[in-house]
């Protein structure tokens, strides 16, 4: 593609790219794009994942606005199929009637049971879930990178078409390289995310590290050649949770780079990466200037830790309902009243 008619489609809107059901950030980051490799870092039970999965979810209801096709594969190591079912129930419930119906309740864990009128709901709304899980190549039990690199490949092949060249090898033969790749809908988007790195089986003899810099590798090869959409989650470091690094004031205490666990490749190959933290968690009563004492475990600190095609080192304040996968981002912390507090104050009791 010419120079200038990359700039006659943007003008066009071609990369204006689908929401991910944030718009702050999106300042920066420019929603969900293809041929763009997103990396998602936290310590455990911060909701990464729900994070990646309400990005993605917002995704899906905005290309089907838009009338896109959507290819999604979903390698899915830390949460089974049940759970995520019962996650992503909860969440359509939640956007869809503003009502918050917690997994654990739908999947009746201990003593929670739906009520008559949840019941309803969930009865009426679990064919629209089923009918979403068809549509994504859901993959729970682990596989090595080139098992899932195979996957892709062979997809690609069928939905689209494999331009090459001719090249002398060091040996002077004759041989032929994949140079580019045609898809049959352009329109459409391939997403792959994968959760997370280091529940991949692994490859005979590689290390855990090996094992994520292959992943990297061939997934810079799908989004340079094949235009995919990479959404990969990473576990972070404890480091950042320890009291040596909280007792530094005035240090920078939210998401780094070297805070990624087991290897900083994926860093390194990404587009845009993302942090998250919950900085209640580490005994924080003020984070970005908001007053954790309203918010408390429902705050998150999202920060855009690198950024190729754009600004990074920028950080907003969400407000996290866990109980409905639900992401919603605050006003800046010098716009926020009492009464703000409040309301988000009884919002977190619910």
């Amino acid at each position: 593609m010419s120079f200038k008619k990359r700039i006659e489609q943007g003008i066009e809107g071609k990369y204006e790219g689908l929401k991910n059901g944030l718009s702050r950030i999106n300042k920066y980051i420019y929603g969900i794009q293809r041929r763009y490799y997103y990396l998602i870092g936290a310590l455990s039970g911060a909701g990464k994942t729900m994070l990646s999965d309400f990005m993605l979810l917002n995704a899906l209801r905005d290309a089907e606005e838009k009338g896109i096709n959507v290819n999604i594969f979903y390698y899915s190591y830390e949460i089974n199929e049940g759970t995520k079912k019962a996650n992503w129930l909860s969440n359509h419930i939640y956007n869809k009637y503003g009502i918050v119906i917690p997994p654990e309740v739908i999947n009746g864990y201990g003593e929670n049971r739906l009520t008559e009128e949840q019941k309803e709901i969930v009865d009426k709304e679990i064919p629209y879930i089923d009918k979403l899980f068809e549509k994504v190549n859901f993959r729970f039990d682990p596989i090595n990178p080139t098992g899932i690199y195979k996957e892709l490949y062979n997809f690609a092949e069928e939905t689209g078409s494999f331009i090459t060249e001719e090249y002398l090898d060091e040996h002077n033969n004759i041989k032929r390289r994949i140079v580019e790749y045609k898809p049959n809908d352009p329109e459409s988007y391939t997403i792959i995310v994968l959760d997370h790195y280091a529940l991949m089986k692994s490859e005979r003899g590689f290390t855990l590290k090996e094992n994520i810099d292959k992943m990297s590798e061939y997934f810079i090869w799908l989004r340079n050649i094949c235009g995919y959409t990479i959404l990969a989650v990473q576990q972070y470091n404890q480091s950042l949770n320890t009291v040596e690094r909280l007792k530094f004031k005035g240090v920078d205490l939210t998401p780094q780079q070297n805070d990624f666990k087991d290897s900083g490749n994926p860093y390194q190959d990404c587009d845009v990466a993302l942090g998250l933290m919950n900085p209640w968690k580490m005994d924080m009563k003020e984070c970005l200037k908001y007053n954790l004492q309203f918010i408390q475990e429902n705050f998150r600190l999202l920060k855009v830790i690198k950024n190729r095609n754009g600004k990074d080192n920028v950080a907003i304040g969400l407000f996290y309902k866990p109980e409905s996968g639900s992401f919603a981002e605050l006003k800046p912390a010098q716009e926020m009243s009492l009464e703000d507090y409040n309301k988000l104050d009884e919002l977190r009791k619910r």
